[in-house]
């Protein structure tokens, strides 16, 4: 048998873990919901975390804490994620949230294994740190020591409101991100007693989860301690912050909304039951752009957020900081807005008329766009949504950005090492779910936004998720993209034996592509240079 770390000292007191659960993992042990800041409840909700309370003996860490306080049924009730990642029903959500797991193959202290914080999606606003597709057990059997941390969300995570600023000197919000701070002080004080590097550490996040990591690379309260960024489904590189001014505005329209009175004194603020700031918004108070949301977004505050646009900070703290970024193959369209659940099938009319939109008759003419990118009637849905991954979106899904990211960096002499990546490989189905109206079909979703979280942690299984039908390709990409992820985490470097050379996107723009196989693609073509004229018209490129 495998020996395994035992109970491990931390700055608060003792823990113990458990065993990984499934055979193959034997020697893996898996410590949940250890606290890193005391309950954000009461007085200290909406303040910046403070240090949890010692303990005395060991705390035995065999127990997920509960999630943030969310809506349940929102972002995590759809399809195909509600089948796909909680087909297990939803953990109990609570204010008291502030806790991390980590999952370790370390077998003492001090053995300086590579770090990887997972931040996790669903926007600002739902979510939790423990979901079945990131499970860490496949990255800590190559070596890495995975942390994956909970942190407050939508309004208690990001509210700015007048009271709150008075009281704060003149700023609010952002607390979630005081969440991830936090989090990378407690990792850094206290990996090493798990067997991680504290110098060695990579963030990653996935959809919401890369505005978390981010922003966190890009905060001067990182201290240099984030070595490497993982970015699944966004980059969050040239993102603009609106202004604790604007958020405060907002603040304002959606306590009217849901019945609070926007003046109402800060001490009777906190005494509110958390559920009163969920209530739904009325439908006729969501007419205009302007229409009262629950605050979910990080606000421009000069301290955790030091500039308003993003790209500075990154220049300033993040340039020697080496990046994976990509996105998926079916998770935008070529439209303005975002369409992460997949999009409707279309004619070829229509899809020539949403490219001269989005293009405008200018660079639809220039690039003869209906000789470049052909489309018929039957494959006007899967072309459009390609050449969405490849740039021509108006949403945040763009591998393009990712590459011309790395170019930039090149450019300006930035020294951090940037890989890009489309994930294409379309999930198999069952035969029920491709019955006609069915929002788990295949030509509906393609690549779904998240699938890729699958492959990435190796987490699928032959009855996990019970809805996938998995075939032997998907466990051996999977096997590929872990090994590509965890090579990236040691090195910053994704290569290794074995393994298609990715080469990095640099001048040469490469790519690679998971799809029903791995392939390479360096320069830049024709859509390339359209993708970027388009992008830098509308403003989504520097």
């Amino acid at each position: 048998m495998k020996k395994t770390i035992g109970v491990v000292e931390t700055a608060f007191g003792k823990v113990s873990g458990v065993p990984a659960e499934r055979p193959e993992y034997e020697g893996i042990t898996v410590f949940k919901g250890i606290p890193y800041a005391a309950p954000p409840v009461g007085p200290l909700r909406w303040k910046p975390p403070v240090d949890p309370e010692p303990w005395e003996g060991v705390k035995a860490c065999d127990t997920y804490a509960p999630m943030a306080y969310q809506i349940m049924g929102s972002g995590i009730g759809f399809e195909p994620w509600g089948t796909d990642f909680y087909y297990m029903g939803h953990p109990k959500a609570s204010e008291d949230c502030l806790y991390l797991n980590i999952v370790t193959g370390a077998s003492e202290p001090g053995e300086k294994r590579p770090v990887y914080m997972w931040f996790h999606g669903g926007g600002l606003s739902t979510g939790y740190s423990y979901e079945i597709e990131f499970d860490g057990s496949e990255l800590a059997k190559r070596g890495i020591v995975v942390v994956t941390v909970g942190q407050r969300l939508n309004v208690f995570g990001y509210l700015s409101c007048r009271q709150l600023s008075e009281e704060q000197g003149g700023v609010s919000g952002n607390y979630g991100l005081m969440d991830e701070v936090k989090a990378l002080d407690w990792v850094y004080d206290n990996i090493a007693a798990f067997g991680g590097d504290p110098e060695n550490i990579t963030i990653g996040g996935q959809s919401g989860g890369t505005s978390k990591t981010g922003a966190l690379a890009c905060s001067p309260y990182q201290k240099g301690r984030v070595k490497r960024v993982i970015n699944e489904s966004s980059l969050n590189w040239n993102t603009v912050y609106d202004t604790v001014q604007d958020a405060e505005e907002a603040a304002v329209r959606y306590f009217k909304a849901i019945g609070i009175d926007p003046d109402l004194p800060l001490e009777e603020l906190r005494k509110l039951d958390p559920a009163v700031f969920h209530r739904p918004i009325p439908p006729a108070d969501r007419a205009d752009r302007l229409a009262p949301r629950m605050p979910g977004s990080m606000v421009y505050d000069g301290d955790y957020v030091p500039n308003r646009e993003q790209i500075v900070s990154y220049r300033q703290y993040a340039s020697a900081v080496d990046v994976l970024s990509g996105v998926n193959n079916g998770e935008g369209r070529m439209t303005a807005g975002m369409y992460l659940g997949g999009g409707e099938e279309m004619s070829a009319e229509t899809y020539y008329a949403m490219a001269k939109e989005l293009l405008g008759e200018e660079l639809y003419e220039k690039y003869d766009f209906e000789n470049l990118c052909p489309a018929t009637d039957e494959t006007a849905n899967r072309v459009s949504r390609y050449l969405a991954a490849r740039g021509l979106t108006g949403g945040f899904t763009s591998g393009f950005k990712s590459r011309y990211f790395g170019a930039y960096r090149k450019a300006e002499g930035q020294t951090g090492r940037t890989y890009a990546y489309l994930f294409s490989r379309i999930p198999p189905t069952r035969p029920e779910d491709e019955q006609p109206g069915t929002r788990r079909q295949k030509e509906y979703l393609l690549s779904w936004h998240s699938a890729e979280l699958w492959y990435a942690f190796a987490s699928l299984r032959p009855d996990v998720p019970p809805a996938r039908p998995w075939e032997p390709w998907d466990f051996e990409l999977a096997r590929m993209m872990c090994d590509y992820w965890a090579n990236f985490m040691k090195s910053g470097d994704p290569n290794g034996e074995a393994l298609p050379f990715w080469p990095q996107a640099d001048e040469s723009m490469a790519w690679i592509d998971f799809g029903d196989e791995i392939v390479v693609h360096e320069g830049k073509d024709r859509l390339d240079e359209m993708a970027e004229a388009y992008a830098k018209k509308s403003g989504l490129l520097p």
